[in-house]
């Protein structure tokens, strides 16, 4: 929980530098530490499942994500394939909601790999972008190079981890599944303090 902090508060002290498109992702993703430190306080109080909370907070942070990445991409043809994955989780979502009547009371797994699909092959249009652009001579300070990054070990990573949760004891799993939070946070935090907006001349988003 520190170390989120530490990206929290450093959220708050450069969001004058923080690119406005920047904070699309930063909506869903203090949106899901809070829906987290929410969770966790409500259970230890009243020992009723959060996984309602999860659902809708893990709808809408994902939406975000991808929304972010259609505004980080400006060339056609990724932004038209963008535009249906988007639209896939959208209807993903719709089709969860029809098929599992239990969805709000209980986490879906499936649901959460097809939404960690779709975002990895957004991060992907993305890196493709980048790399075939001039922003790759100023990668270290290019933040959504960084968020990128985090956010592909992070969402890569959980999936073995969520596989075998029910193989391993809770204390491997939890264990694995904070390497995995610092990892991720840490690499958002090592962009934040390298981010230099002005370095890579950001193409107008839209």
């Amino acid at each position: 929980m520190i170390i989120l902090l530490i990206v929290l508060i450093l959220i708050c002290f450069k969001y004058k530098k923080i690119e406005r498109v920047n904070l699309i992702f930063f909506a869903g993703f203090v949106a899901i530490s809070i829906i987290d430190f929410f969770c966790y306080f409500y259970f230890e109080m009243t020992k009723i499942s959060t996984d309602k909370f999860y659902v809708i907070g893990m709808f809408f942070m994902f939406l975000l994500y991808l929304i972010y990445y259609y505004k980080l991409l400006y060339l056609a043809a990724l932004r038209k394939i963008q535009s249906v994955l988007i639209l896939l989780f959208v209807v993903n979502g719709l089709m969860m909601f029809g098929i599992e009547s239990n969805l709000f009371e209980n986490f879906s797994f499936n649901t959460f790999y097809v939404n960690i699909l779709l975002l990895t092959f957004s991060i992907i249009l993305f890196l493709y972008q980048t790399f075939n652009s001039d922003k790759i001579f100023e990668i270290k300070n290019y933040l959504p190079f960084w968020i990128s990054v985090g956010s592909l070990l992070f969402y890569i990573g959980i999936i073995p981890i969520l596989y075998f949760r029910n193989k391993v004891s809770y204390d491997i799993y939890f264990f694995f599944l904070f390497l995995l939070n610092l990892v991720n946070n840490g690499v958002i935090i090592f962009g934040l303090l390298l981010n230099k907006p002005d370095a890579t001349k950001p193409e107008t988003y839209g």
